[in-house]
């Protein structure tokens, strides 16, 4: 038996064009923000997408629009890392299980578009329903990605078992101005405040001056995308049934 601490890699061998998958207004920030501000700092071509119109994410009805205000952050704090603004596709929050072969197709697109060579995408042990949506439509539309395409599975429910860590330390400060730029949110949960503490608790294993700040990523190929989410998906299917 060995140990299994995620190895932490360089990010100069990851290149552009990027596409990021998210399926709120936020989520690309909390799981892969200081690297997105990574990749525009470098000049890389930087795609994102919103698939849902993000409707359920004011449960007091506090806003008057809360899609307007959503998509409004959403590009705000997008800018706030150097990114352009994401797609929108609309789809209905909370339910993109229900929309599985739309998001697939609509996936499939944005892949044969993009050709990326960086993939940021939700890793498959997520807990929100739409998450693992995009998680399953993504290992579906494996096929429509560059063979040496990286992969890197996000996490926003949790912070992704094993794969690879990232030193994020020079570009984190952007990534919590980013997520400050979501008012709506942030009245009901501490984004900024619960990123920092990810992030720093990310480094816990590492014995490296000046590294404080860690994003860690299941790292795979494309090939590998299906296998992965089955597994997880048996995982899951295990977890519930042991489940009182």
């Amino acid at each position: 038996m060995k140990h299994l601490f995620s190895p932490l890699l360089p990010r100069d061998p990851l290149q552009g064009p990027v596409l990021v998958l998210a399926a709120h207004p936020d989520d690309e920030v909390i799981g892969a923000g200081a690297m997105l501000a990574f990749h525009a700092g470098r000049g890389h071509a930087v795609t994102v997408v919103h698939a849902t119109d993000g409707a359920k994410g004011d449960p007091e009805s506090r806003e008057h629009d809360i899609r307007a205000v959503r998509r409004r952050e959403g590009i705000e704090a997008l800018q706030r890392l150097g990114v352009g603004e994401p797609r929108h596709w609309e789809l209905p929050d909370g339910e993109l299980p229900e929309h599985l072969d739309e998001l697939t197709a609509r996936v499939v697109a944005v892949m044969q578009e993009i050709r990326p060579r960086t993939l940021y995408s939700f890793h498959a042990g997520e807990a929100h329903r739409d998450h693992r949506a995009i998680s399953a439509a993504t290992a579906a539309a494996a096929d429509a990605l560059p063979a040496d395409c990286r992969c890197l599975g996000y996490g926003v429910n949790f912070v992704p078992p094993g794969g690879s860590l990232f030193d994020v330390t020079d570009t984190y400060a952007r990534c919590y101005w980013a997520l400050q730029a979501y008012a709506s949110q942030n009245v009901y949960i501490d984004l900024p405040g619960m990123s920092e503490h990810r992030c720093r608790a990310a480094t816990v294993n590492l014995d490296i001056p000046g590294v404080l700040y860690g994003k860690q990523f299941l790292d795979l190929r494309p090939h590998e995308l299906r296998e992965a989410h089955a597994l997880q998906d048996r995982l899951h299917r295990l977890i519930q049934r042991e489940a009182p």
